[in-house]
């Protein structure tokens, strides 16, 4: 009976599985808005969209960058400023957003935006762990227009198990970093 059991081979476990995800090719569009001072390219799987939610003032404009295949948003809040006080409490205010992951964050990168457009002034920020959101950013002319971004998958997730998303997503938002001019 031993004998029969002992064939020689050892058991090795199968590896985990995930399920496979067929990701688009990337096809990029302009997206310029009447009446916003900026533009961009965007994948053509996203749509843009005007959050109606919001009563805002004039100067104001806020957007949503609608990845319907993946269940993701890129929330975009645009302002506009003339005097530096309200500049830096719209910086203070997006690392306030950012850091409010601290609890649950591993690390914060900070990453210069002039690494994917040399032109940009602004900051990304990569917030790694099990977040909210995993990828935020400003960007701003530092004269009169200042943008905010974050990326949020629109239910709760585990990093890991999006993370092939997540990366997918990234590269779109490095692609609009790299297209994006003020007007």
């Amino acid at each position: 009976m031993l004998a029969a059991c002992s064939g020689g081979e050892t058991y090795v476990p199968k590896p985990r599985g995930y399920p496979r995800i067929d990701f688009p090719a990337k096809d990029y569009q302009m997206l310029q808005l009447e009446g916003l001072p900026y533009r961009f390219e965007a994948p053509g799987y996203a749509k843009l969209e005007k959050d109606t939610t919001a009563n805002l003032t004039s100067g104001y404009a806020w957007y949503n960058l609608n990845f319907k295949p993946y269940n993701a948003t890129l929330h975009i809040t645009y302002y506009k400023f003339s005097d530096w006080e309200f500049f830096d409490s719209l910086v203070y205010d997006t690392r306030k957003l950012v850091n409010k992951h601290l609890q649950r964050a591993e690390d914060i990168v900070e990453k210069p935006l002039s690494l994917w457009n040399p032109e940009l002034k602004g900051v990304m920020f990569d917030i790694q762990g099990n977040t909210a959101t995993n990828l935020n950013f400003y960007v701003t002319d530092s004269s009169r227009h200042f943008l905010r971004a974050a990326l949020y998958f629109n239910r709760q997730t585990q990093r890991d198990s999006i993370e092939p998303v997540f990366q997918f997503l990234k590269q779109d938002v490095a692609h609009i970093l790299n297209t994006f001019h003020w007007n």
